[in-house]
């Protein structure tokens, strides 16, 4: 460009052509999320190390629109869900997680998401692992938007679904002011223990009322034993199968599996110093919407004046949009799972209408 530019200045006589002075350098104009915008979103994939040098692979959504913007990293739920909150147990691939980044893109956010260690295209062995790994992951996602020209890394959130509350919560704690607010949403107020005894006592209770606490009582114990220190044979602990496959899930990595049973919200929320923004479908029979949520809010007021509590009238575990009423629900869990990723079910609009707002209002 500078020699095409003294070409044309020669050619129109006069005296000696001066070389071309570079155009200074303007900042990208710094955008904040709108509520109101509808813009094209963009798509990247990415990928980002973390502290032991273990490759984090990602999808990153942002804005088609040049400009500085506000920038979320989200963490997914429990199990081998992936960055799009796909489940290789669940057939249909709708994920909830990509549609809510292409959602905030297109209000004007830079969303990351990315597949945690062990799930999807995250080749990382969890052998020997504790819950630490996943908050290393978050921050190296975190690090990764800071070195980005289009992010305003004064607006950097944390989110987690379900699961994904636990390290985003932890993570929140371990960068303290240097992100700027932290989203729960669908996340547990209570432990992971009390959670499946809770989901597990409504489903025996459904087929045989009134023999849960026989049924589960072996299975409690396995659970507090292993919670302890102790080494459990899940065949031994409960003649169920369907509870020795969960058993031997949570006990497969004893370091993680503690980790993850044993974390206490309520305890550990008082530590967050940034705004919370806390979230829950009323039609979740995963995380109840009448318990969890409001223990949630009173462990987070009880420290912070900046919490915000949003429940989404029709909305189900994974925020898309759900009339059906719980109970109905409950009967039908196996299609409740199937539904999930359908591909012919949306997010609820007042759940996106709510986080965007928050997010705007920050």
């Amino acid at each position: 460009m500078k020699l095409a530019a003294i070409v044309v200045l020669a050619a129109c006589g006069g005296s000696a052509a001066k070389p071309p002075v570079e155009p200074p350098v303007v900042p990208a104009t710094k955008s904040a999320i709108d509520p109101a915008a509808h813009l094209e979103t963009v798509s990247e994939e990415i990928g980002f190390l973390t502290p032991d040098s273990s490759n984090v692979p990602g999808t990153l959504v942002r804005p088609g629109v040049d400009g500085k913007y506000p920038a979320i990293v989200v963490f997914a739920g429990s199990g081998p869900t992936d960055r799009d909150w796909n489940n290789p147990l669940i057939k249909t691939t709708n994920g909830s997680g990509k549609l809510l980044a292409e959602a905030l893109a297109a209000h004007g956010a830079v969303v990351v998401r990315f597949d945690k260690a062990g799930t999807g295209a995250n080749t990382t062995k969890l052998t020997g692992k504790t819950i630490d790994v996943y908050v290393d992951e978050m921050r190296a996602a975190l690090s990764y938007l800071r070195a980005r020209p289009d992010v305003d890394t004064t607006h950097l959130y944390v989110a987690g679904h379900s699961e994904g509350g636990i390290h985003a919560m932890r993570t929140a704690i371990a960068e303290g002011d240097h992100v700027a607010g932290l989203l729960l949403l669908s996340a547990s107020g209570r432990t992971l223990e009390d959670i499946l005894i809770a989901q597990i006592t409504a489903q025996v209770e459904e087929k045989a009322p009134g023999q849960s606490a026989a049924i589960l009582g072996p299975f409690k114990k396995a659970l507090d034993d292993f919670a302890a220190g102790q080494t459990i044979d899940p065949k031994s602990a409960t003649p169920i199968p369907g509870l020795q496959v969960l058993l031997g899930a949570l006990t497969a990595i004893p370091e993680l599996g503690r980790g993850l049973l044993t974390f206490d919200p309520v305890a550990t929320l008082p530590k967050v110093t940034v705004p919370i923004f806390i979230y829950n479908g009323q039609h979740d029979i995963q995380v109840d919407a009448t318990i969890d949520a409001p223990k949630l809010e009173a462990a987070a007021k009880s420290t912070n004046k900046n919490v915000t509590m949003f429940l989404a009238p029709d909305a189900d575990h994974v925020l898309k949009h759900e009339v059906r009423p719980v109970a109905e629900l409950r009967k039908d869990l196996a299609g409740v799972a199937e539904g999930y990723n359908a591909a012919d079910r949306n997010l609820d609009e007042a759940t996106v209408t709510a986080i965007v707002a928050w997010l705007a209002n920050h």
